[in-house]
């Protein structure tokens, strides 16, 4: 057995050793969250992520994100004997020095306003969830504010076209959409969840090749053989017209809080399912973000509680999802959100976030989760981080607003966009367009891997204002609808 299987095994028996706590209600998620006066927004492409979703105007949300059971003392010794077996295995410092972060800018575009005549996201109201996916700087996928309706646009996001109708199974079941990933400028996957099992069926895929004019629907079978119970569909990625990658999350049938999963990959556009014949199941049950590059590369990023710690973990195939690597776990702080994108199969950045007095992190992996650099924000960017996308290896951006619940300019306001061309070693802020209300958030990035820029969905600063007084249960009362925002060459 390698030092990386040694390491492995180690932290997967101690975490499955470990009772894992059950997850927290609705109302404790509401309640606890509350309590750090955070809002929960993970994102909500290729899983990011399958899971709770709460209205953000009435409630903390949760999409895509895990507020997960964690890890104590054994924890602890386990890494310990990690560092021991393994040799060479780094854990991120929480002693790195901060990224620099440049006062001027540095050549990026600023962010403009997207006409919004025909935007399918004109009314979306602000808890809704927002798909969105620039392939390229002028092709753009997105749901709008519908689970029906699959929109395209071929100009940078200044005219939406809805596509042919989606095949989305009838017979009297409930379908949920989980997932869409487009790998071209013409192939998009999509994944529905049913909202009871079905036996032998796990998800419904549905699949076009030619921009939305024709779709394909196939069944995604139930794993069979795995040592899970319960099993959902998790995450999902397409790395080009033919491979995608389900990720599958369950319960182990000896201790049903503690979560376990394994991966399903297709070659033939859905046509069949393999899954995955080596996995460590522990991890594979968190998994919170997905990545596959054309030559069968792939990365999953799983995020694990136990107690008061919390660890990233990588792990990474070489054949498509069949047979799966971890590396070692590295600590980050408690969080009450993950925000996380990966620019390849190789590296990620994630954002983990808890209480605004507390400053987040910015955690990042250029060797497939080999090893991870944790660091704090830059001095002076505002307190809550809102959205991240990676476009590339190098390229990324992070939207961060000020959080305060007392402010009189709403809950959000001040927001920013700060962008690295260097995987997160220096960073330079990209200006905001003006509105009125001001801008108070942005809640969506989505940046093709050209790295020209982003799409991004923004809140007005009145979305979330707190009244003077108010009988209504809940202390936010919506006011505006979204805008879209732009710094693509292509969008005017």
């Amino acid at each position: 057995m390698s030092p990386s299987d040694q390491v492995q095994d180690l932290f997967d028996r101690a975490l499955s050793s470990i009772p894992a706590q059950p997850v927290p209600s609705v109302n404790t998620i509401y309640d606890r969250l509350g309590r750090q006066r955070v809002r929960s927004f993970f994102p909500a492409l290729g899983g990011s992520i399958a899971s709770t979703f709460l209205p953000r105007g009435r409630h903390p949300r949760v999409p895509g994100g895990r507020l997960r059971p964690s890890l104590a003392m054994t924890a602890l010794a386990v890494i310990t004997v990690v560092a021991l077996i393994a040799g060479l295995a780094v854990i991120g410092s929480k002693d790195s020095p901060a990224p620099v972060s440049p006062s001027a800018s540095s050549g990026a575009l600023s962010f403009r306003l997207v006409d919004m005549s025909a935007s399918p996201f004109r009314s979306l109201s602000p808890g809704a969830t927002v798909y969105l996916q620039c392939v390229t700087n002028l092709v753009c996928y997105s749901f709008g504010d519908s689970q029906r309706d699959f929109f395209r646009s071929t100009n940078g996001g200044t005219k939406w076209e809805r596509t042919a109708s989606l095949p989305i199974p009838t017979g009297g079941l409930d379908w949920t959409l989980l997932a869409f990933s487009c790998s071209t400028m013409v192939t998009c996957a999509i994944v529905y969840t049913p909202y009871h099992a079905i036996v032998g069926q796990l998800a419904q895929f549905i699949f076009t090749s030619d921009g939305g004019a024709h779709w394909k629907s196939s069944a995604i079978p139930t794993p069979t053989g795995a040592p899970i119970t319960g099993l959902q569909a998790n995450r999902l990625t397409c790395a080009n017209a033919t491979h995608c990658l389900l990720s599958v999350t369950g319960s182990s049938p000896s201790s049903p809080s503690q979560r376990e999963g394994t991966f399903l990959s297709t070659s033939d556009a859905g046509g069949t399912w393999t899954q995955a014949a080596s996995v460590p199941i522990v991890t594979a049950g968190a998994v919170m973000t997905l990545n596959c590059s054309a030559d069968g590369s792939c990365l999953a990023i799983s995020a694990l509680e136990r107690h008061s710690k919390s660890y990233v973990v990588g792990l990474r195939s070489n054949n498509w999802g069949l047979t799966w690597q971890g590396g070692a776990p590295t600590a980050y702080n408690n969080a009450g959100l993950l925000y996380a994108s990966c620019g390849d199969a190789t590296h990620c950045m994630l954002v983990p976030a808890g209480d605004p007095n507390v400053p987040y992190e910015v955690v990042t992996t250029s060797n497939a989760g080999v090893t991870w650099r944790v660091s704090k924000p830059p001095v002076g960017w505002e307190n809550m981080p809102t959205a991240i996308s990676c476009a590339n290896a190098n390229d990324c951006w992070i939207a961060i607003s000020t959080y305060n619940m007392k402010s009189p300019q709403g809950v959000y306001s001040e927001p920013a966009i700060e962008t690295t061309r260097d995987g997160g070693a220096t960073w330079s802020s990209v200006g905001l367009p003006t509105a009125s209300p001001p801008i108070g958030d942005v809640v969506t990035l989505s940046c093709p891997s050209s790295g020209d820029g982003c799409m991004g969905i923004a809140n007005l600063q009145d979305h979330m204002l707190v009244p003077s007084h108010s009988s209504r249960p809940h202390p936010y009362q919506p006011q505006s609808g979204p805008l879209v925002i732009s710094n693509l060459p292509a969008a005017n």
